[in-house]
This record gives C-alpha cells, sequence and structure tokens, in this order.
C-alpha cells in the first residue's frame, strides 16, 4: 500500500521516474508559511464545528510554529517522498502532534489547499509590487523636481520632435509606473477570495465554517461557486500580466538611459557603483543595469504567455496542469521585484548633462510646430502655415543664414521674425496647460506623483 495522502487504494508507490516527475516540493516548498497559516486556521474552523478538540487545534499550531521554525534554522527539510508542501506539512504534523495531525485534513483537498496558498502568496506579492513601484515614483520624482527648467529635445521615431524638460520627461515615465503599481493593487485584491471550504470541486458533506478560516486569513470574500474556486487561476495571471507590463514601462526607460549614454546622444553619465567595465577594452563604461532590466522585459512578456498556454481549454475542475503555475507565477513576481529595485538605484546615481540636453533642445528646428501655430493664431488655416513653415525650414537646412523679415514673407504674409524663436525655454513656457511640459504644469504633475508613490507605498 502506498503512504501516499492518496494511497489507500493503491497496493504500490509510483515507479520512480513518475515520482520524481510529479514531485513539486522544490517549487511549492515557498508556499510553506502560508500552508502552516490555513492549517491553523482550518484547525480553528474545525474545532468551531465540533470535529476537532480544543487540545488538538493546540498542539497543531504548536507543531506549525515549531515546523516553520525549524526549516527556517534549517533544521528541517523535505525528504525524498515529500511529493509538495502539503504532504511534508502533513507528515511532520502527524509525526509531532499523532492522531490530531491526521485529523486536520478533514474537509479539506490539496486543491483547495494550493489555491489558498497561492492566493495569499499573490496578495502579498501584489502589495509588495505596488509598494516597490511606489518607490521608484518618488524616486523619479525626487530627480524630476531638480530639473523641471532644464530644457531637452523630445522625440518622436526617436527624431527631435518639440522641446520639453527633463522634469515633463521622467513624470511621463513616472505616469505609467502609477498605472502599474495600480494594477498590483488590482491583482492582490483579485487574490483576496478565502476557498478553504470549497474541497476538491465540490464543497465537502462536513459541517464546515469556511468564514472561520477566510477571517483569520483576512481574506475579504469568500468563494462563490467551488468548482470555479479550486480551478480559478485569474489572479495569477493578472499579476504575471501587471509585472510584464510594468517591465516593459522599465524596459522603455532603460532603453532610454542606454541611448542617452552613448556619445552620440551624451546626455547621461553613469557611476561606477552601477555600471560595468569591458574585459577587453579598458575605456569601456557599459549600462549593464539598463540592458538586463530591457533584456529581462522579453522573458516576462514569456511567462505571460506561458500561464496563458498552461490554462487554455483545462475542463473543469482542478487538473496537475496547475501544478506548473506556481513556478511561473513565483520567477515573475523574483524579476520584477529585482528590476524594480535595480532601477530604483540606478536613477538617482545618473549624472545629467543639461548642456548637451539644451543644445539638443536648440536644434533640428525644434521650433517649428510653434512657428506653424503663430501663423495659425493670425488665421491662417494650419495646412497653408504647415506647408510655409515646412518651406522655410528646408531652405534653413539648406542655408543656415536667418532669413530677413521681406524672405520670411515670401514663405507667407504673415510670417514674422519674432516667430522664429530658437530659444526651447521659451518654447516649453507657451505650453502651460495641464498636462504640458511648462514648469508650472510639470510641477503639479509631480505633485500628482508624489501622492500616488505615498499611496502605493503604503500598500
Amino acid at each position: 500500500m502506498s503512504d501516499k495522502l492518496w494511497g489507500g487504494r493503491f497496493a504500490k508507490g509510483p515507479d520512480a521516474k513518475m515520482a520524481r516527475l510529479t514531485s513539486s516540493i522544490g517549487i511549492d516548498i515557498r508556499l510553506l508559511p502560508y500552508e502552516l497559516r490555513a492549517t491553523k486556521a482550518h484547525a480553528h474552523g474545525l474545532v468551531k464545528v465540533g470535529l476537532l478538540e480544543a487540545g488538538d487545534a493546540s498542539a497543531i499550531e504548536d507543531a506549525c510554529d515549531a515546523l516553520l521554525a525549524d526549516v527556517e534554522a534549517g533544521d528541517l527539510a523535505p525528504s525524498a517522498d515529500d511529493e509538495d508542501v502539503h504532504s511534508f506539512v502533513e507528515r511532520v504534523l502527524t509525526e509531532r502532534a499523532g492522531d490530531a495531525g491526521k485529523r486536520i485534513h478533514a474537509g479539506r483537498s490539496r486543491n483547495d489547499l494550493v489555491v489558498t496558498g497561492l492566493r495569499l502568496w499573490c496578495r502579498d506579492a501584489g502589495r509588495d509590487l505596488a509598494s516597490l513601484t511606489g518607490e521608484l515614483i518618488a524616486t523619479l520624482t525626487g530627480v524630476a523636481e531638480d530639473h523641471v527648467e532644464t530644457v531637452m529635445p523630445g522625440y518622436t521615431h526617436l527624431q527631435r520632435a518639440q522641446p520639453v524638460t527633463l522634469g515633463f520627461h521622467l513624470a511621463a515615465h513616472g505616469t505609467a509606473l502609477q498605472r502599474d503599481g495600480e494594477r498590483f493593487q488590482g491583482a492582490a485584491q483579485r487574490a483576496d477570495v478565502a476557498v478553504l471550504g470549497a474541497g476538491a470541486l465540490a464543497t465537502s458533506t462536513l459541517p464546515l465554517d469556511r468564514d472561520v478560516a477566510a477571517a483569520e486569513l483576512g481574506f475579504s470574500q469568500t468563494f462563490s461557486n467551488a468548482m470555479d474556486a479550486v480551478s480559478d487561476r485569474d489572479f495569477a495571471v493578472e499579476l504575471v500580466f501587471a509585472t510584464a507590463l510594468c517591465l516593459q514601462h522599465l524596459s522603455r526607460l532603460a532603453e532610454e538611459i542606454v541611448l542617452w549614454t552613448t556619445a552620440e546622444f551624451g546626455f547621461v553619465g553613469l557611476s561606477d557603483e552601477w555600471s560595468t567595465g569591458s574585459s577587453m577594452m579598458p575605456q569601456k563604461r557599459n549600462p549593464d543595469m539598463a540592458e538586463l532590466i530591457r533584456g529581462r522585459a522579453a522573458v516576462a512578456t514569456g511567462d505571460v504567455t506561458a500561464l496563458l498556454a498552461l490554462l487554455r481549454a483545462l475542463p473543469l475542475a482542478y487538473n496537475r496542469d496547475l501544478q506548473e503555475d506556481k513556478e511561473i507565477v513565483f520567477r515573475a513576481v523574483d524579476r520584477a521585484v529585482g528590476c524594480l529595485e535595480g532601477m530604483t538605484g540606478l536613477v538617482p546615481s545618473l549624472t545629467f548633462d543639461t548642456d548637451a540636453m539644451r543644445r539638443a533642445a536648440e536644434a533640428s528646428g525644434t521650433w517649428a510646430t510653434d512657428a506653424a501655430e503663430a501663423l495659425v493664431a493670425r488665421g491662417v488655416p494650419f495646412r497653408d502655415a504647415h506647408g510655409a513653415i515646412g518651406r522655410l525650414v528646408a531652405r534653413l537646412e539648406a542655408d543656415p543664414t536667418p532669413p530677413t523679415a521681406a524672405e520670411l514673407a515670401r514663405f507667407h504674409p504673415e510670417l514674422k521674425p519674432a516667430d522664429i524663436d530658437p530659444d526651447p525655454r521659451a518654447a516649453v513656457a507657451r505650453r502651460g496647460g495641464p498636462g504640458g511640459p511648462s514648469p508650472v504644469a510639470v510641477r503639479e504633475q509631480l505633485r500628482v506623483l508624489r501622492a500616488a508613490a505615498a499611496e502605493l507605498r503604503a500598500t
């Protein structure tokens, strides 16, 4: 007869190769603290309905606390026969608490137990990621506040487009990260559902009070359909997707850091602490942190696809395929934590060459849109204004000599010398409306971001 939790009807244990393939203890041992919390909560629920003596529940609780302490101290580890964290816990509880340990599984299944642990883990992970995102937003905001008047070119198609400020540019990244933090909070909320009591898929004939465990574990709501409860992994997909989208935003910032640190841009300098060198070329200073974040965004996208593919077309209710979800979720969260922490360290270490940024903002006709809009303000149709300024830009590219007033009039009678203003600070100041790059507008954006960061950090 097999000694597995499910071995009652089996005369023999699994083949060694099957045992190795089906074992998940190396992955789901990470759920041990949550498994033990759920076990203690379930024990208290059993006591309430008279299925467990209070003394037995106390023995189970003590055994759970000792088990966790022993594992954390390195004095206890799963054996080769423990196929998952559930069998490991039940074996140790039975060894240490006797019959009380044998009674703890009444009314529950590994199906509702594993999703309980994963929900608890994902709820904590979502909150932690929201807080880390808040830290990065606060860091970006702190740097941006020093540069609300530092002009630089804004880009479209990676071509100089219109003058902005560095503060405005960093606030744009902070705004995207604010959405990421809110998604992490939302993912944590979606994980906040109690499923103990769902059993294998159809609840139990025992008179369980599932609200006891739900309250003790801090869940805000309980499941409405047991079959859905044990098979639902939407909350895990949402969390993994939120990490992937956050990594996309971090990758966009990382790409700009990579570009800006090149000699071709020359906008940013790297510190020794946040760069590396070449094993062959002594002069090199490489933006490896930014490059690794950019690369890990690609792998994050793969994790979303992997988890969705894993869940695709699974018939209700539980299927063993779901054993593979935890590795994906853990990996995705670990990656996001590392990248958020890395970018939070990298950003304040950067030094900005504000003169190089200003020179770039003054070049390449970034005043052209303002000149066209000056004509529009005098009643010129925009398409006519666009054409006139386009012809003027072409002339200046061929001959940079400033045109006379008479020559400007040939491009359009309404065009005046004052319309050709290459000062990027003036262009920025003209865009003072909500969401714009003027110092006044950017300071308001940063105020909003500071408040969002504080809320996320308090998650």
